[in-house]
């Protein structure tokens, strides 16, 4: 008998984030929905448990499974333009709460416009570097390409050797990951090919000035700080999911990447935490990934506090890895013997 859990339904939830900030905005309560969100999923995975595994292969519509994304991405946009309006007569800590508010809801967009990056239809692609641009990460669909082609090797971002510290490998996963773009873009010029990057640095300029005209001064640093807490926290998650993980992508299948296995925020997220079976197979939609790779000891949110305080992200994480590579090197010492 198949569990009230699988249903695929349940995704929607997600878009109810984006709408209740719309509310919340409308209202000038930037900080309350901040904190009610956090708190829904730090202790809705807790309550809810464990990711369920639909029985057998789950088959939907491209158009269908690209409505959700496409669904939060809509309702996000609103939320911004409505935080960006009433931008002109908050007092500076409504001003904060708008920013770090949608810097979040920005980041948690991101989950959505990764799944609508690896859709084929080119009217869901152009509407996603667009997106790319409002969460103020415009040139991620280069940086994420690569990443998929040079998975465990941190010269291409995302990728944490063990013992980094998440605030020393924000910085330097940024740093890498923009130069090898830059780096691909000049081969790709030099064979003749349009520069992807300078599309996505004219989308970011766009979109400042938007946020300008909208909103003044205020709308331009609102964008900027916005801009800095999402990419901040996209590439904490990409440290989340790469962790320890250096060049052992090469030997093992299941090494690609961490999983994270709670119910509540492979719903909100459309599957992201199902991360193995995405780098095995990026054009799977979502809602037919599964959890086949070792997870992560909690949720998203739990992981990423966590990764905020380095010695305890390191006492938990690094004798995770350490469990996890154990069994592979006794299977290979016997296979020797």
């Amino acid at each position: 008998m198949a569990s009230w859990r699988e249903n695929q339904g349940w995704y929607w939830l997600s878009v109810m984030m984006p709408a209740a900030a719309i509310l919340a905005f409308l209202w000038d309560r930037p900080w309350r929905f901040l904190f009610c969100l956090i708190a829904t999923i730090l202790l809705g995975d807790l309550l809810l448990g464990e990711h369920v595994e639909a029985d057998g292969e789950q088959h939907c519509d491209t158009v269908i499974s690209a409505a959700v994304p496409a669904a939060f991405i809509c309702l996000w946009l609103f939320a911004l333009l409505t935080a960006v309006i009433r931008l002109r007569w908050v007092a500076v800590p409504e001003y904060a709460g708008f920013t770090a508010a949608c810097g979040v809801l920005s980041a948690f967009a991101m989950a959505h416009i990764h799944e609508i990056l690896h859709h084929g239809d080119q009217r869901l692609r152009v509407a996603s570097d667009i997106a790319l641009a409002l969460a103020g990460y415009p040139h991620y669909r280069i940086v994420h390409d690569l990443h998929h082609s040079h998975v465990g090797d941190p010269r291409y971002g995302s990728t944490a050797r063990l013992g980094l510290s998440l605030w020393r490998h924000v910085g330097n996963s940024l740093r890498l990951s923009s130069l090898a773009a830059f780096t691909h873009d000049r081969l790709r010029m030099a064979k003749g090919r349009k520069s992807r990057l300078i599309r996505a640095a004219a989308a970011y300029i766009a979109t400042l000035g938007v946020f300008g005209c909208l909103g003044g001064a205020r709308g331009i640093l609102f964008y900027l700080g916005q801009s800095a807490i999402s990419v901040f926290i996209v590439e904490a998650i990409g440290y989340i999911q790469h962790y320890g993980l250096v060049g052992t992508a090469r030997n093992r299948e299941d090494a690609l990447a961490w999983d994270v296995r709670f119910w509540l925020s492979n719903r909100l997220f459309v599957n992201n935490g199902l991360h193995t079976h995405h780098h095995l197979d990026q054009t799977r939609s979502y809602e037919r990934l599964r959890l086949i790779g070792t997870a992560t000891p909690a949720g998203y949110l739990h992981m990423f506090i966590l990764a905020l305080v380095p010695q305890l992200w390191f006492l938990v994480m690094n004798r995770h890895v350490e469990l996890f590579s154990r069994p592979h090197s006794i299977g290979e010492d016997e296979t020797q013997e």
